[in-house]
């Protein structure tokens, strides 16, 4: 590989404009290439960036026209359609923006092109990033927290996004395209699930012909090692507030991670530990770069040959999660086993 990364990037929408902004301030990172069925929109994002890339309109004449290291794929769930298995034949290096796809089968096939192409990947699971939770990650994995146990979490806002967000063959619905990253960070806490049950309906969007997607919901997941989360969503609350937060119970440690629903004011995150010595709290203001640190993990890990936090299967194992929730709701709340996870026919073991 030569000294500079060359990254392309695939969709010019708010994630597409994230990374590259991002991508643009590394050292040692050209933005090379930038692909948009919207010729207005690469255009805008080249100006913003002030970056040579060559535009393109056409995925194939992008990975075929120039030299790429790494592809930024920042489509919405709908607009996948092999990219993510060409570039992985290429050898190019593929950051993921979540869901990876808009159903499992297809994501399957994507984690299937990458691993076998043996290319580096990261799927934008950015809340893994957050201070708070990079701190009872260290804490689980020291074995300073005991068993984790319990995970409640929440995914408010208020939004009707663009007419393929609120159109469930687009999207996947509020659950599939935002709330996952609450799923994930449950099971990046708790470990592999084996059984979800949920519930969801379109309590104040019945008047919009468009709008086909849930705007509340519940759902619960029981994990191969007993823990339990429930996770909670809605998009009836507050219009501009993005409220994503959650409390994780460990034996001996305890997560507050504190949204205020605006990006202006920083989130605030608790950990507590108890022990022999007694209690301790610290407390953690929210203001580090998610998406920066994400980005310079990805482009570390293809400079070394190294791992990511969040390989594409993760981004695999986040939507079988989330599409056993929606079936269950589907299905009147009866709980749905997860493909290739056995559930305990006995439940939790009680103490």
């Amino acid at each position: 590989m030569a000294d500079t990364i060359r990254a392309g990037i695939l969709g010019t929408g708010f994630m597409g404009q994230q990374h590259g902004k991002r991508l643009a301030a590394m050292d040692r990172v050209r933005v090379a290439a930038i692909c948009d069925t919207r010729p207005e929109g690469a255009t805008a994002l080249k100006e913003s960036l002030k970056c040579d890339a060559v535009l393109y309109e056409d995925f194939d004449r992008m990975i075929a026209g120039t030299a790429l290291d790494v592809l930024y794929v920042c489509l919405p769930p709908f607009a996948h359609d092999g990219q993510v298995e060409k570039a992985a034949a290429k050898g190019i290096h593929v950051f993921l923006e979540k869901p990876i796809a808009l159903t499992a089968a297809q994501a399957e096939r994507m984690v299937a092109a990458i691993e076998k192409a043996g290319v580096v990947s990261q799927v934008g699971f950015h809340m893994r990033f957050r201070k708070g939770v990079q701190r009872l990650k260290q804490l689980l994995d020291s074995g300073q927290a005991g068993k984790p146990t319990l995970f409640d979490g929440r995914y408010w806002c208020n939004m009707l996004g663009g007419a393929w967000w609120r159109d469930i063959k687009g999207s996947g619905g509020q659950i599939y395209e935002q709330v996952i990253h609450v799923y994930d960070l449950a099971s990046y806490f708790l470990g592999a699930p084996v059984t979800a049950a949920g519930f969801m309906g379109n309590l104040c969007h019945g008047g919009m012909k468009d709008y086909t997607i849930e705007d509340t919901s519940v759902g619960s997941v029981l994990f191969g090692t007993g823990a339990m989360a429930s996770i909670a969503a809605s998009n009836c609350a507050l219009p501009d507030h993005f409220a994503g937060d959650w409390r994780v119970v460990c034996e001996k440690a305890i997560l507050e991670y504190r949204s205020t629903g605006d990006w202006r004011i920083k989130d605030e995150s608790t950990v507590y530990t108890h022990g022999p010595d007694g209690m301790k709290r610290e407390d953690i203001v929210e203001d580090g770069d998610p998406y920066g640190e994400e980005d310079a993990e990805f482009v570390q890990a293809v400079r070394s040959g190294g791992k990511t936090r969040t390989p594409a299967r993760h981004g695999l194992d986040a939507i079988r999660l989330v599409s056993a929730v929606i079936a269950s709701a589907k299905a009147g709340g009866k709980p749905v086993a997860l493909k290739g996870q056995k559930p305990s026919p006995r439940g939790p073991r009680r103490p």
